[in-house]
């Protein structure tokens, strides 16, 4: 194996746009002289258990940015996919629609409001409603935990393929499957035993990549949050537009978008099972029950329209998973395409090889993103290092967002928390840095 050079320009190209951008606009911005920027820097006077306080003020479009990096996750371009392969195409992405209108947005927008008109975190806004509420906001505060101590590990699945993308050939161009489940998960044959099983070197300190970004993004406050939400809102977007692009040229690529918009099993729309994945599939991208919603809205202008706002984020949120799946589904209809021709799948019931469909090889689960498709990075040739480091930036742009909402969130509660006692607020640096490392430590388990 060797460096690859395309690889690596396309990483620091990845890794320096953003801030090039930001400070270009930057630029121009001062140079016309505005004055929005001022408008960031104010503040509003909250009431915590009758104790004035300052609160940070986010401006609209900081807002706007947040909300749509914490909707728009890796679920968008992971999961949904394999959804719509499981359940079916166009049936699922219906009652996905349905449910979007008549369960996420009602329940997201009522957060939004309540963030808005109490000026509280989730604990602060439920106690404001009924003392006895505080257990519905201790019990999303503990949700909360709970997922950020595992989601980060996803992202670090993400880094560690990004720095395989960085080799020419490719680290899983042998075997993907194998790749995924020895070099990265480390996974036994045999789990008795073993308990938990030794640390792998390699999750660890991607783990401790990720959570020193975030804490490099959460630790001076939301004007740098805000500048590091831009780059990783916007970057997604165009890098799944340049994905979009090249993946759709591709062999046997029709197939898999005539699987994904012109596939409809009407049967399935009686299964309660592919109701309940499509309400789950929304419920779990807008997030509402988390209490991040309640508590970035907290932080926005009493004038703010967050209607408006909430409609920008559900439709900009749900159309990246839809036009993310011509991407996804080109590629999986090219994989389906090198398999057949190359005389098909091992059937292990009968040891002969068979064709394999679009929808099996969509229905793959976690291994749709780090098995199925890192093997499909190997169909653009010339160009594989590049487009690799493109879709694992991109899967791992999306983690960060959410987890930079969650985990401001968090130290939202414990910021609160310290005022409503009276306590001395440890500086906003230190609490950011005792979370992280916390669920650094956590996510080792």
């Amino acid at each position: 194996m060797a460096a690859s050079a395309v690889g690596i320009i396309t990483l620091f190209a990845v890794v320096f746009a953003g801030p090039l951008a930001w400070a270009f606009a930057t630029y121009v911005q001062s140079r016309r002289k505005a004055a929005d920027g001022a408008a960031e820097a104010g503040a509003s006077e909250a009431q915590v258990d009758g104790k004035a306080t300052e609160r940070e003020e986010m401006s609209g479009v900081a807002y706007t940015l947040s909300l749509l990096g914490y909707a728009i996750g890796l679920g968008n371009l992971w999961r949904f996919p394999y959804l719509v392969g499981k359940w079916g195409g166009g049936a699922f992405i219906i009652a996905y629609l349905v449910c979007l209108f008549l369960v996420a947005i009602p329940a997201y927008l009522m957060e939004m409001v309540m963030g808005q008109y109490t000026r509280k975190s989730t604990v602060g806004c439920f106690k404001m409603i009924h003392p006895r509420w505080d257990g519905l906001a201790y019990g999303q505060a503990l949700i909360l935990l709970l997922v950020m101590a595992y989601y980060n590990v996803l992202l670090a699945y993400a880094i560690i393929y990004i720095a395989g993308s960085l080799v020419d050939p490719l680290p899983w161009a042998a075997d993907s499957k194998n790749y995924f489940n020895v070099e990265v998960l480390n996974g036994y044959d045999d789990y008795i035993g073993k308990g938990l099983g030794p640390v792998q070197w390699k999750l660890a300190l991607a783990l401790l990549v990720v959570w020193l970004i975030v804490f490099a993004s959460l630790a001076f406050g939301k004007k740098i949050l805000t500048k590091v939400t831009w780059v990783t809102v916007v970057g997604p977007i165009v890098m799944l537009v340049v994905l979009l692009i090249r993946s759709v040229t591709l062999d046997g690529a029709a197939d898999g978008i005539e699987f994904y918009i012109g596939k409809f099993d009407s049967e399935v729309l009686g299964d309660l099972d592919m109701w309940a994945s499509a309400c789950s599939q929304i419920l779990f991208s807008l997030s509402p029950g988390f209490g991040t919603a309640i508590t970035m809205s907290s932080y926005t202008r009493p004038k703010e329209n967050v209607f408006r706002t909430c409609m920008v984020v559900v439709v900009c949120n749900s159309a990246f998973s839809l036009v993310g799946g011509f991407a996804i589904f080109s590629i999986v209809g090219n994989i389906t395409f090198r398999l057949n021709a190359a005389g098909g799948v091992l059937d292990e019931a009968t040891g002969a090889m068979v064709a394999t469909t679009v929808a099996e090889q969509a229905s793959a689960g976690t291994g749709l993103a780090f098995i199925a498709i890192a093997d499909g990075m190997r169909a653009f040739g010339s160009g594989t290092n590049a487009m690799s480091v493109l879709f694992f930036s991109v899967l791992l742009t999306l983690g960060l967002d959410s987890t930079f909402c969650w985990a401001e969130t968090f130290v939202c509660y414990v910021e609160d928390y310290c005022l409503v006692k009276g306590r001395t607020k440890p500086a906003h640096w230190k609490i950011v840095g005792c979370i992280c490392a916390v669920m650094y430590l956590m996510g080792l388990l």
